[in-house]
């Protein structure tokens, strides 16, 4: 008895790994992407930059760095929502300042836990970072 008991339990071990295995493979977009319907409820809104992290001199081995930002979300239907996130970001980006603006989206009522940027964390491309490569 114990026998098809371990065998029933590993039989539905299998199925949920496989099952999971299928999802990760079905090619659904992660993010949302126009017209997606998950994200057709999303209120557009403008991130006032309040603070934002030193821009570090090196980065990884791919020329990327944290960035970590605060600011002021205001949009239609919510009240000026204070919020905080971290992003990873190339060192060719500008780096952003306090006093930016930029495009974000939130559900209606849930700006501080539903929020995403809409447009580049840096307005436009500035000088390439520092030279990494080792010569």
């Amino acid at each position: 008895m114990f026998e098809i008991i371990l065998i029933l339990m590993f039989a539905a071990l299998l199925a949920v790994f496989v099952m999971q295995w299928r999802r990760s493979r079905s090619g659904a977009p992660v993010r949302g992407e126009a017209g997606d319907p998950r994200f057709s409820n999303r209120v557009p809104g403008t991130l006032t930059l309040t603070g934002v992290s030193d821009q570090p001199v090196e980065g990884d081995k791919n020329h990327q760095v944290f960035c970590t930002v605060s600011g002021t979300i205001v949009g239609p239907d919510t009240a000026p929502t204070d919020i905080y996130g971290r992003f990873v970001v190339p060192m060719s980006m500008r780096w952003p300042s306090i006093g930016d603006q930029i495009p974000v989206t939130y559900k209606p009522g849930k700006a501080e836990s539903s929020w995403e940027l809409a447009g580049p964390l840096g307005n436009e491309p500035g000088p390439a970072g520092p030279n990494l490569s080792k010569d």
